[in-house]
């Protein structure tokens, strides 16, 4: 039978595992509780740092979403791209402090964007609290861009693979620095010097005695010129004697047209084409209406010279003999507003006109 003292050390041994238990519980509750705080500070952070990133993205957006390349009153424009700072107000438990540096001038073909949102966490850090992005936003005018997406019914708007208008020859060059959006071709014609293109209209702007660069200042330098072309092949047994082109019941032109002939080559690796050869005319369209607000135009049968003799005969290739659309090749050009390309002949010696092409001349 157990005595006082035996009863005494087990009491001891009890009280002392009871204490043990506590220290065991109270460090297993400092340790959940030291867990739940942590927790709920990433929770924290990773929805301040979600909130800082669709901030950044939203004024990178902004940037991004300029009018117009040059400047204008009211217009958010490319040139007026500016570095700054904000803090946005949003339904947030932190302030966020907004900043973005913009590089490059208003010439240059791209500028850097780098937007850095900044906040506070909970212990008031703001060294690892931080987003930062970066991006690339291109001189690229809107509207040639929606150009793409929505053309018109007549092609002007659709984009060669050099971006820009279809309207000008492939061989041309397209220009940089303060006359991006321009290209320039060596003109053949008897007036020689250069043709300078706007590359969204594909129009004739300007001629040049000399080669225009990136950096020419071409208003200043070159004589104004709005003008069109129009350009085609020749092919048959009779081509090589084509000597250039003339013109009858013309309608509003302001000069004589200025054409040339010469042999056709590949653009590819500019080889001459065998049996075929080009030629293009330089059309100085005028006024038909006495309305400021529309576009030049011009109106005529174009012919080839010199006129065939005996069996010989002109062939012009189109969709149909009767149309009457200037693209299509019509007999009599009508009120023509853009440069036409693709009005082709076939010049025979004998026989009648093959299918797809109509008698033209004589």
């Amino acid at each position: 039978m157990p005595t006082l003292e035996a009863r005494r050390q087990a009491s001891g041994f009890t009280l002392i595992e009871v204490l043990i238990a506590v220290v065991v519980v109270s460090i297993g509750a400092l340790a959940l509780g030291s867990l739940q705080v942590a927790l709920s500070r990433h929770a924290d952070v990773a929805r301040q740092r979600t909130e800082a990133t669709q901030l950044a993205i939203s004024r990178l957006e902004e940037l991004r979403g300029f009018e117009q390349v040059l400047s204008e009153a009211g217009k958010q424009a490319y040139a007026d791209l500016r570095s700054g700072s904000d803090q946005p107000l949003i339904d947030s438990n932190t302030r966020f402090e907004r900043q973005w540096q913009v590089q490059g001038t208003a010439d240059d073909p791209y500028r850097r964007i780098d937007v850095q949102v900044t906040w506070a966490d909970r212990s008031g850090d703001t060294r690892q609290t931080f987003v930062r992005l970066g991006s690339l936003i291109a001189r690229a005018e809107p509207a040639d861009a929606g150009s793409l997406g929505l053309p018109q019914g007549d092609a002007t708007a659709m984009l060669r693979p050099k971006g820009r208008a279809l309207d000008i020859p492939i061989e041309a060059e397209r220009l940089t620095g303060p006359n991006h959006g321009r290209s320039v071709l060596r003109w053949q014609g008897a007036s020689g010097g250069f043709l300078v293109f706007d590359d969204s209209s594909g129009t004739v702007i300007a001629q040049c005695a000399t080669a225009p660069d990136d950096r020419t200042d071409i208003a200043a330098t070159c004589n104004p010129l709005p003008a069109l072309l129009l350009r085609g092949d020749l092919s048959g047994s009779w081509a090589a004697a084509v000597t250039g082109l003339s013109f009858t019941a013309t309608q509003h032109l302001l000069a004589i047209p200025d054409c040339h002939v010469a042999d056709a080559v590949d653009h590819n690796d500019g080889r001459p084409i065998a049996g075929v050869r080009s030629y293009a005319c330089l059309m100085r369209p005028g006024d038909h209406d006495t309305d400021a607000g529309t576009p030049r135009a011009w109106s005529g049968q174009s012919r080839i010279a010199p006129e065939p003799v005996g069996t010989q005969s002109v062939c012009r290739y189109t969709t149909a003999p009767s149309t009457t659309l200037n693209e299509e090749h019509p007999a009599l050009y009508s009120l023509v507003t853009r440069s036409l390309h693709h009005q082709n002949f076939l010049l025979l010696d004998a026989g009648a006109c093959p299918a797809s092409t109509a008698l033209h001349q004589p």
